[in-house]
């Protein structure tokens, strides 16, 4: 479900297509119809942000400069005859061009403000497949999977300092009903130390194992496939599109390449992975890569949150790609002006 955020900054890209911010302010939006969307969708989202101050009035500002620039860079000052908007739903598969708008059919557009997380996935996903598109349903819980005996001893500890002897003694027991209690139960009673140290060496499992299996899944895949993951971690996809959003007080307006041109561009020599739990789960990544035509050396950097999708013991564990590196100094995205 998309935040109200989200939502706001997708939907005010969209508006900046059609705004003229020659027109007086805010009459200009208020008389605006947004071919594709419908009034009742964007309207409640957007025109309450108009006179309102603050920061939501100041993203909306940034989402319709952006949207603004698309219009005059990419589709040279014409109006957009339609604009699709996705409402916050996730693509498929992880290969699928990122798309939160599409105008008129054939450009897409993904807005991405204040986030550096550039994928949310499962972990076998990443880690044992590589990302790749492997049809299958699910993934049996992560935890679970690399690290049983710490998280048992993480649950027998909470379970005894919490009093919570109604639920069952094995975690893998627990059922949504169980976890709606325990949920109301953690949020009462801060954790003791006890549970704190059964956490932090569920945290350090969690990494060294994610790591020794990644590890093991990188050195029998070919080159090809590593930089297949490395695609699909960045959202370089088959197709090009267009990044949208801010950094801070900076505005991010790039273009993506597609995946033929940058194989034709780039070649990655090195992917490597190690832990580093900190305060939670986690996997640091850095691809090594180089031009093919000049030879200058690119590094990217990154890491993985490995963490339960709801809070602790709550939901099954997800995985949060993260980069590190600046955006636009990814190889492959490109200044869109």
């Amino acid at each position: 479900m998309a935040t109200d955020k989200t939502k706001l900054t997708e939907l005010g890209t969209a508006v900046g297509l059609v705004w003229e911010p020659t027109d007086p302010w805010p009459d200009a939006l208020e008389r605006l119809e947004l071919p594709g969307v419908a009034d009742e969708v964007w309207r409640p989202v957007v025109l309450p942000v108009v006179a309102a101050g603050g920061a939501a009035r100041d993203l909306l500002l940034r989402a319709l400069a952006n949207g603004r620039l698309f219009r005059r860079v990419v589709l040279r000052g014409r109006r957009p005859e339609r604009v699709e908007w996705t409402g916050g739903t996730r693509a498929v598969w992880t290969s699928d061009i990122p798309r939160d708008l599409t105008v008129d059919g054939v450009y897409f557009l993904q807005a991405k403000y204040d986030s550096t997380c550039v994928l949310n996935t499962a972990p076998a996903t990443l880690v044992d497949d590589l990302l790749f598109d492997t049809g299958t349903a699910g993934h049996p819980s992560w935890y679970e999977e690399v690290a049983p005996r710490e998280l048992q001893a993480y649950w027998r500890r909470v379970r005894a300092d919490r009093v919570l002897d109604a639920l069952p003694t094995d975690v893998r027991d627990l059922d949504a009903a169980h976890r709606s209690v325990l949920k109301v139960a953690m949020r009462a009673q801060r954790p003791t130390p006890a549970e704190n140290l059964a956490y932090a060496e569920l945290c350090r499992a969690v990494s060294e194992e994610t790591v020794r299996r990644w590890r093991r899944h990188l050195r029998s895949a070919s080159g090809p496939q590593q930089t297949q993951m490395l695609f699909r971690m960045l959202r370089v996809a088959g197709g090009p599109y267009w990044l949208l959003g801010t950094k801070g007080a900076t505005a991010v307006q790039l273009a993506v390449t597609d995946t033929r041109t940058w194989r034709e561009r780039f070649a990655l020599r090195r992917f490597t992975v190690r832990d580093a739990h900190a305060g939670q789960p986690q996997v640091n990544w850095r691809a090594e890569i180089t031009d093919r035509a000049e030879g200058h050396p690119f590094v990217v950097e990154g890491y993985c949150e490995i963490r339960w999708s709801h809070g602790k013991l709550q939901g099954h564990p997800e995985c949060k790609v993260q980069v590190t590196t600046p955006l636009d100094q990814l190889p492959g995205y490109e200044p869109m002006s």
